[in-house]
């Protein structure tokens, strides 16, 4: 007796999907950064450049155009210096991050208070905004917001059939 069949068989292209994976994941990690940057910098008020300065790492690593005028003597520069920003990638262990933080006294303390005393040394006597200026509370709604529509790409697009016929006496 003679056997005739047909079997299909499949595998997914693991390399192309983990590339594809990478590069939609660095993307929407850009968008999502991006958004937050947008949210969190519309709260902070521009008055010597500094706080905002602080933003400008972040910003570099994705492309966000941030634009500082200051109102006064610039000090854009000291603001750099008290603000880090980055965005990583482990590919290896599907890691994707963007951090920022500062150690700037002003803008730290008026992220929680409101500031108007000029008693205060660590009041910034030219507010042009008394906090709190909560940016990190809107900051993380745009990022929630902006995450959620983040998707894995489709596996089905890295499936490889293969057709195997089979015969048996």
């Amino acid at each position: 007796m003679r056997f005739k069949g047909k079997l299909v068989s499949f595998e997914i292209d693991m390399a192309k999907y983990k590339k594809k994976l990478h590069d939609q994941l660095l993307e929407d990690l850009g968008r999502v950064a991006f958004a937050w940057l947008d949210e969190v910098l519309a709260e902070i008020p521009e008055w010597s450049g500094a706080s905002r300065a602080t933003f400008l790492q972040l910003a570099r690593q994705v492309g966000y155009s941030l634009s500082i005028s200051p109102k006064v003597i610039s000090r854009e520069a000291f603001g750099a210096r008290h603000g880090q920003g980055s965005i990583t990638a482990n590919k290896a262990k599907a890691r994707y991050t963007f951090t920022y933080s500062t150690d700037l006294k002003w803008l730290v303390s008026n992220e929680y208070k409101h500031n108007t005393s000029k008693n205060d040394p660590s009041v910034f006597h030219r507010l042009l905004r008394p906090g709190p200026y909560h940016f990190q509370k809107k900051g993380l709604a745009a990022f929630e917001r902006e995450s959620e529509g983040v998707r894995l790409p489709n596996p089905w697009k890295f499936l490889k059939l293969t057709n195997h016929r089979i015969k048996a006496k």
